[in-house]
């Protein structure tokens, strides 16, 4: 094989691994695993935290698994690009978890993208960047024929991209951002890929 083909083969395979291990080790509590796959100057951007610090963004996370439970994500890494030691990775995803609230058993599930940086550091990919692309959510009683306890007037303000999960949050003391990066908002996200594209190149 060309040794050019089977770097770039290799790359493509440990980025995307390093996108799956980071979400398995964080829905499974190996914290050390998950803050390995960070560098320490990466940026996180989620519906409850925004902040710089691979460890921050570790410590925060138990927190906050302490306080909600564990939600679980399933992630399909699917388009990687790699230039020298920058690349970009974009993976469908499912985030869901099931809560109860106002005495309501509730599952929730969100349909997103997540988008990462990552860097070569010390020969080893590192995330440099974790930020939620967001495409639609759903919401439903755990027991058939339950009424869920929203208000629906409240609900038509949030954004359609992250409406439920908006709601969600708010039962938890979070106030989720309208500003978040989603679908239902198309030329933002241009602007935000714009921008990735030129990070990559090393414009940026």
């Amino acid at each position: 094989m060309n040794p050019d083909r089977l770097a770039a083969l290799l790359d493509r395979e440990e980025l995307f691994d390093l996108v799956r291990r980071e979400r398995f080790a964080r829905d499974q509590r190996l914290f050390e695993v998950m803050r390995d796959c960070f560098h320490d100057d990466a940026y996180v951007r989620t519906t409850w935290y925004d902040g710089r610090g691979g460890e921050a963004y570790v410590e925060a996370t138990k927190a906050w698994m302490g306080r909600t439970g564990n939600s679980k994500h399933w992630v399909f890494p699917a388009y990687a690009r790699v230039e020298g030691d920058r690349a970009t990775v974009e993976s469908p995803a499912k985030i869901f978890n099931r809560t109860t609230v106002e005495g309501v058993d509730v599952d929730f599930h969100a349909y997103c993208r997540f988008f990462s940086r990552a860097v070569r550091d010390e020969g080893r990919w590192r995330l440099m960047s974790f930020e939620v692309l967001l495409e639609r959510d759903e919401l439903r009683p755990v027991h058939a024929g339950e009424a869920l306890p929203v208000d629906a007037a409240r609900l038509a303000g949030f954004r359609p991209s992250y409406r439920f999960i908006t709601w969600i949050q708010s039962t938890r003391g979070v106030m989720v951002s309208q500003d978040l990066l989603g679908d239902d908002r198309p030329a933002e996200l241009d602007a935000f890929h714009q921008g990735e594209t030129a990070w990559l190149a090393g414009t940026q």
